[in-house]
């Protein structure tokens, strides 16, 4: 790689845009050929990456904030995977801007009024509590109560900034949410949802099988956030019980669940599915099934290299 970028790639996660290679001194000529060499990759129109680093989840959203212009900030469920919330995944690039142009695969919000943010490892952000308020509408009101909790008990997050950022923020459609989520306030653990969840996450957990997160969050590439019942995050498998009643009643619900499974699946998740009858009478097979995938992701070495 050309040593006049290296400070620029060192500080912006390998990444660097076509003005700034300027600016240090390359010329147009020198820069297409770092580029038809692919010692620079494309990311977004003027924004390359070292591809010799790896690819991160700081990496990802400080390209779209470079290729947005100025102004633009991480934002909404990808702020909330920046900032850090325990057992949730984000695939999906998210930004907010005050022009922001169309960018391939990035969802991108436009303000009208400048959002308050700062800088997270180098990656400009929105602060935690205008992210709380802008995810409000995207995700259930059970995943804001928990992420509102998480980050309180961490103090990424206080009440002080929370409210006077929905005193600024009145118009806001999250702020209603924001303001039910702290009206029924309430400490939460993580447990399991029902008898028979819990009873296939201490089946796979007594066979000598890693240690399984439990209600892990995942944002897929379309937008979509989903909670999983018992997962391995790194290996992307996800073991779901099913249960026979609900879908027989629900036809919406039959057919959501497909649409969830093929979501995950785009985004390379394996979903397997077990019932409370085959963890009950046959759970020798449902054992070999979870260790004969996890093996089999295990050897590939999940995740795949972008």
């Amino acid at each position: 790689m050309h040593n006049k970028l290296d400070p620029i790639l060192l500080q912006q996660h390998a990444l660097v845009t076509r003005f700034q290679a300027w600016e240090a001194g390359l010329t147009p000529r020198q820069i297409d050929y770092l580029l038809a060499g692919q010692r620079l990759v494309p990311v977004y129109r003027g924004v390359f990456r070292d591809p010799a680093a790896p690819s991160t989840l700081e990496q990802r959203a400080l390209a779209a904030v470079l290729a947005a212009g100025p102004g633009a900030l991480t934002s909404h469920r990808l702020a909330v995977a920046v900032w850090g919330m325990r057992n949730y995944q984000c695939s999906l690039i998210e930004i907010t801007a005050p022009g922001a142009r169309r960018l391939p695969g990035v969802v991108a919000h436009r303000s009208m009024r400048p959002a308050q943010q700062t800088s997270v490892r180098g990656v400009p952000i929105t602060t935690t509590a205008r992210t709380i308020i802008d995810v409000a509408t995207l995700v259930s009101r059970g995943v804001l109560s928990m992420w509102i909790e998480t980050w309180l008990s961490s103090k990424l997050l206080t009440l002080d900034d929370l409210e006077q950022q929905m005193s600024e923020l009145k118009g806001h459609a999250g702020v209603p949410f924001v303001r039910a989520a702290l009206t029924s306030r309430t400490i939460l653990h993580a447990e399991s949802d029902s008898p028979p969840e819990a009873a296939l996450g201490l089946l796979l957990q007594r066979v000598g099988l890693p240690t399984l997160t439990l209600h892990h969050i995942v944002t897929t590439t379309s937008g979509h956030v989903y909670e999983l019942d018992w997962s391995y995050p790194e290996l992307q498998i996800a073991f779901e019980m099913d249960g026979y009643g609900v879908h027989l009643r629900s036809l919406d619900a039959f057919e959501s669940d497909r649409v969830r499974r093929n979501e995950l699946g785009i985004d390379g998740w394996i979903v397997m599915n077990f019932t409370k009858r085959q963890v009950e009478k046959r759970p020798n097979t449902v054992i070999d099934q979870a260790k004969r995938q996890v093996e089999k992701r295990t050897l590939l070495g999940w995740p795949q290299p972008v």
